[in-house]
């Protein structure tokens, strides 16, 4: 461990990840709440979504504008894929207290990158619900990877439902468990990665897109008149900037740690032990600075300051959102972050649908695969959407059957009565 700057440096052990799979079906020690355990949005309400819908940059009016919902298949504003991860009272489940405190330990000082996840919606979230949510882990695999050499990748189950015990979302979420080391040399693959540069040509290509950017809105997109191959249109992300980070907090808060200012940075120091370090001035400050802090970036083992694995996510979501329309229903999103993104890096982001059916118990849909690429040229975001359609046929898009909530949670109120 470096005494001088706090920042906690152990070994991926087989014991530590043994510790790890002591965990599965409880709630991952490493994802951590602090000091203030509740939802950003405790209560979905319509000024939260259009808070948070143009904090991510999506100024939808099916989201944003209570008027227009109302004019729409769902007659008021629903929430966006992506908001629920502002929601969500805390019910993920702990082991029995002495097996909690030994379990505690697993991967701890070893740092911590989203690699991606695969979520499914089942119903909009609107004005007056509230979600509870439960995260836990599912697997544990040893892996063995280019940037980091042995490290471990968790499976986090993820549920959420409402106040009448209905599912909205489940899925998964990845994390990679890698160790805090400066890595040097040829081998590196990050390496020939040099910061983002832009002439006034290429961002006068990146404003034109925005100029360009393609929402369907009201226009149905009906089953009938796809056709598979078909390419979507490209939409422009970024260069990414630090005031992105911040607006993504603005709407959806800090998602999982908490990062409160003063006092309460203090409390959730004490709840969050190895999650603060020394900053330049020798003070206590969250190891979120990861992410506009290039000095610890290079510490924990990255060449420069990048995004947070929600960035791209929505990215996912958006590109989605646009080409479907206020008609269809987005069922399925699936993200695998490919590469960092750096502070400064642009994602091109392209899709093509790949496939066109009559699902038995979905109904009418498509299977788009996007693809986003940043200024390198490198594939930094992989997606996935199973998107529910209208068809002059079989009728609106009927919601899927929800399942049951996940057996891996603590008991609430919605349970006790």
């Amino acid at each position: 461990m470096a005494e001088s700057d706090g920042l906690i440096r152990n070994r991926l052990t087989d014991e530590s990840v043994d510790l790890m799979r002591r965990r599965i079906g409880f709630s991952n020690p490493t994802l951590r709440l602090g000091a203030i355990e509740d939802p950003w949005n405790i209560k979905a309400t319509d000024d939260g979504v259009r808070r948070y819908s143009l904090c991510i940059g999506d100024d939808n009016p099916l989201y944003c504008d209570p008027a227009y919902a109302a004019k729409t298949r769902w007659g008021q504003v629903i929430a966006p894929p992506g908001f629920e991860k502002s929601m969500g009272l805390h019910r993920s489940p702990r082991p029995e207290p002495e097996e909690d405190r030994v379990t505690s330990k697993a991967l701890t000082g070893v740092q911590l990158y989203h690699s991606g996840g695969e979520n499914f919606y089942y119903a909009p979230i609107v004005e007056g619900d509230t979600l509870h949510r439960s995260r836990f882990v599912a697997k544990v695999e040893d892996k063995q990877s280019e940037f980091a050499g042995r490290s471990v990748v968790v499976t986090n189950g993820l549920c959420l439902w409402d106040q009448n015990d209905q599912v909205a979302v489940d899925g998964v979420d990845w994390f990679v468990h890698a160790e805090r080391k400066k890595r040097e040399g040829s081998e590196d693959k990050y390496k020939q990665d040099e910061p983002a540069f832009y002439t006034d040509e290429q961002l006068a290509e990146i404003e034109a897109a925005y100029d360009n950017e393609y929402r369907r809105g009201a226009d149905t997109l009906w089953y009938e008149d796809v056709v598979p191959g078909t390419q979507l249109p490209r939409m422009a992300k970024g260069p990414l900037t630090v005031t992105d980070l911040i607006n993504l907090h603005m709407g959806a808060g800090w998602l999982i740690y908490g990062n409160w200012p003063n006092r309460l940075a203090y409390e959730n120091r004490k709840k969050l032990r190895g999650f603060y370090t020394r900053d330049e001035f020798n003070a206590w400050d969250t190891l979120q600075r990861v992410h506009w802090d290039k000095d610890l970036a290079q510490k924990v083992g990255v060449r420069m300051m990048y995004d947070i694995g929600p960035v791209r996510q929505l990215y996912v979501n958006h590109y989605l959102t646009n080409y479907a329309g206020d008609d269809a229903w987005i069922q399925r999103v699936r993200f695998e972050f490919r590469r960092f993104n750096y502070m400064g890096d642009v994602t091109w982001l392209t899709g093509e649908i790949t496939e066109a059916r009559v699902d038995e118990k979905l109904g009418p849909l498509i299977e788009v695969v996007i693809k986003g690429v940043n200024q390198r040229g490198q594939e930094n975001v992989r997606g996935e959407g199973t998107i529910l359609l209208s068809s002059r046929k079989h009728g609106p898009v009927k919601l899927p059957e929800r399942p049951k909530p996940t057996i891996h949670r603590m008991p609430g109120p919605e349970q006790r009565e």
